[in-house]
């Protein structure tokens, strides 16, 4: 089922803890894996998954984990959550690194997989197969009026276009000479 709304940073964390879980990859040195108290919509899947793995200032080991991206021309960054483990030894150490590893694997594969979930921005343009289905491949473009010209451009070259408006999530069908 298509999302309402945008997925948050809190939302996301919670999301591949769970998936982690399920898989058994969450280790049992940890204290706790706690979401962000900040959480902001994710409205673009072209972010950066940055993480600092180490040495807390006075005890154990941390794992922040957040995204950086571009809005309205301006570099940002929001925080997913933290993991900790009161332990601070060398194995200890690796098996944190080793939870970094699979939470970067599963939150890819999460977001590739859903990527829909992750666009709420600009207008997408997609040609109609012969089958009557959307294609794979498209256009993303930023502006309702961009995407109009590329849909004209399209319909020279094939019979049905869509024009989907990211934000409200309304679509619509053009056909060659209508």
């Amino acid at each position: 089922m298509a999302r309402k709304r945008p997925m948050t940073t809190e939302g996301l964390f919670d999301t591949i803890c769970k998936i982690l879980k399920e898989k058994g990859k969450l280790p049992d040195i940890l204290d706790y894996g706690l979401a962000t108290h900040n959480p902001v919509p994710i409205t673009n899947y072209e972010y950066d998954l940055k993480n600092n793995l180490d040495y807390g200032g006075n005890e154990g080991i941390y794992l922040d984990l957040w995204i950086e991206y571009t809005a309205e021309g301006k570099k940002c960054a929001s925080g997913l959550g933290t993991f900790k483990t009161l332990r601070a030894d060398d194995e200890s150490m690796h098996i944190m690194a080793v939870l970094l590893a699979d939470f970067i694997i599963e939150e890819c594969a999460y977001v590739n997989a859903n990527l829909d979930d992750f666009t709420w921005e600009g207008v997408d343009v997609h040609v109609i197969e012969k089958s009557g289905e959307k294609s794979k491949w498209g256009y993303s473009c930023g502006t309702m009026e961009a995407a109009l010209k590329r849909k004209d451009e399209l319909l020279k070259k094939y019979p049905k276009v869509i024009v989907r408006d990211n934000a409200t999530r309304k679509e619509k069908i053009y056909e060659n000479g209508g």
